[in-house]
């Protein structure tokens, strides 16, 4: 998935550091940290593919396990195509989620593809599903709940919650 525009709502605060220099801040949603959870709780696998680097994105990447960060890309296409080829994976076992143009090309070839609600809307007509919700206010949530619906893993990994 993507970063900006979808596990978060896009902005990007820079605020002083104290150092003279600057410190970008973001905001990620809470839902979409739960989604993530159950999602490795489901056996399936996460990643972060985003064209900043930011310290923020490394640390909620480790804070919910998610296995694979790659950060400062100048091609997400060429790096999306190395993450399959490292991992041994095809793209019909891949969902992507993004918001706009510079994820164009994952979200049209992914087995499965994702826009958010907020999406560029070339996007949202080429994606297999488009969120209700937009871009950090629980998108990605939105997205893994489907999936793990689809799959009939959902039920299995919030049943301790019911009880």
């Amino acid at each position: 998935m993507d970063v900006d525009g979808v596990l978060t709502n896009g902005q990007i605060l820079l605020v002083p550091n104290g150092d003279g220099g600057l410190q970008e801040i973001k905001s990620f949603n809470v839902q979409d940290g739960v989604g993530i959870t159950f999602a490795h709780r489901a056996g399936l696998r996460t990643g972060i593919l985003t064209g900043r680097k930011s310290e923020s994105v490394a640390y909620r990447a480790m804070e919910l396990g998610i296995e694979l960060v790659v950060q400062g890309s100048k091609n997400k296409i060429e790096s999306y195509l190395e993450i399959l080829d490292k991992l041994g994976l095809d793209e019909a076992s891949i969902c992507y989620i993004g918001d706009d143009f510079h994820d164009f090309p994952m979200i049209r070839q992914t087995g499965f593809s994702v826009a958010v609600a907020n999406a560029a809307e070339e996007l949202k007509t080429s994606a297999h599903l488009v969120t209700g919700r937009r871009g950090g206010e629980g998108a990605v949530r939105e997205a893994l709940e489907y999936i793990l619906r689809v799959q009939g893993k959902w039920d299995p990994v919030v049943a301790r919650y019911l009880v």
